[in-house]
């Protein structure tokens, strides 16, 4: 979507919060029959004369679950959500939105729908291409049919979209989204089962509470801890060959795998999807991506519902497709 204009009424009723207000702006979707539709968010910018410019500034879209009562930051803001606002405004048809993550510093976020039969497609057709190259029966015109011939077998017409993920219904704290993920696997053996875990993208590592982290790394050969203040983390030979799969929905995905090169141990970059990065020239360690932590331990937290929670953060959504259902409150995953 390609915003087109900004219009800030800076009138009183548009104040939502001592530190918000609420202005709006256009967005003009391509794809879309519609003109430009406006939407509303509240953007909150403390005064520069106040000691609130150390926290986070910015907007909210309010993806969270919207259940068992709970105020998100946006309901919380008097403000619609974006997704309830496209919905409203009859942009999109469904209640529900997806992210994937190309690579480390990229991703795509799809309101409204997936990108599954797209990412699929591309595979499809770079398959085709592949297998016809120097074929000079391979017109245009026949790549592009053979790949609607595929398609039509992999992804029929007539299929539901939610048939192509695995889906898992939400549970355990309102206003995240939360669910128990079936096991851990380490080269092929489980090692942990029924793990509550919470999803969110912007959390650069994954999480795991400290009996789960000690159990994780016990597995992995070689492992070790690293030393305070930084003994939340372990590091991992580089060259060692670790794949580590989730089990969601009644299915394993394939999230890191930690195998490397020579290069990798002794010069870095960081030995493979499992690793945060080298713990140092010539070591042959790499940190692990899965990190310690103590959230919902401490007494400030109790309440929280948060006790022994996982944290699936970035490196789980790398190559995958993870579809967040608002309507049926569900979360689906799909390997890209």
């Amino acid at each position: 979507m390609i915003l087109h204009g900004v219009e800030d009424t800076n009138e009183a009723n548009d104040r939502v919060h001592s530190l918000c207000r609420r202005p709006s702006d256009r967005f003009h979707f391509p794809e879309s029959k519609q003109g430009p539709v406006r939407v509303t968010f509240p953007i909150c910018t403390p005064s520069k004369a106040s000691s609130a410019t150390l926290a986070h500034s910015g907007s909210i879209l309010g993806l969270a679950p919207d259940r068992g009562g709970y105020k998100t930051p946006s309901r919380l803001l008097s403000s619609p959500s974006l997704l309830q606002q496209l919905l409203a405004q009859k942009v999109v048809h469904d209640a529900l939105w997806s992210v994937t993550l190309i690579d480390a510093e990229s991703g795509i976020l799809s309101l409204g729908g997936t990108i599954a039969q797209q990412v699929e497609e591309i595979k499809v057709r770079g398959d085709v291409e592949l297998e016809h190259f120097g074929d000079p029966d391979a017109t245009t015109e026949w790549v592009d049919q053979e790949v609607a011939n595929r398609m039509a077998f992999l992804m029929p017409p007539d299929t539901q979209w939610d048939h192509h993920f695995k889906w898992t219904e939400t549970r355990g704290a309102a206003g995240w989204w939360t669910t128990l993920m079936s096991g851990v696997w380490i080269d092929g053996a489980k090692v942990l089962k029924n793990q509550p875990v919470l999803f969110d993208v912007n959390v650069p590592f994954i999480l795991a509470p400290p009996v789960a982290v000690q159990r994780f790394y016990e597995s992995i050969p070689g492992t070790k801890r690293l030393d305070p203040p930084l003994d939340a983390f372990f590091a991992v030979p580089c060259l060692n060959r670790v794949n580590v799969a989730f089990e969601i929905g009644g299915w394993r995905f394939p999230s890191m795998s930690g195998e490397g090169t020579m290069e990798d141990a002794l010069y870095g970059p960081d030995g493979g999807k499992f690793s945060l990065g080298k713990l140092g020239n010539g070591t042959g360690y790499c940190v692990g991506a899965v990190v310690e932590t103590t959230m919902g331990v401490r007494e400030e937290w109790i309440a929280s519902g948060v006790r022994d929670l996982w944290v699936l953060g970035e490196p789980f959504f790398r190559g995958l497709g993870v579809a967040f259902d608002v309507e049926k409150g569900r979360v689906g995953a799909r390997i890209y």
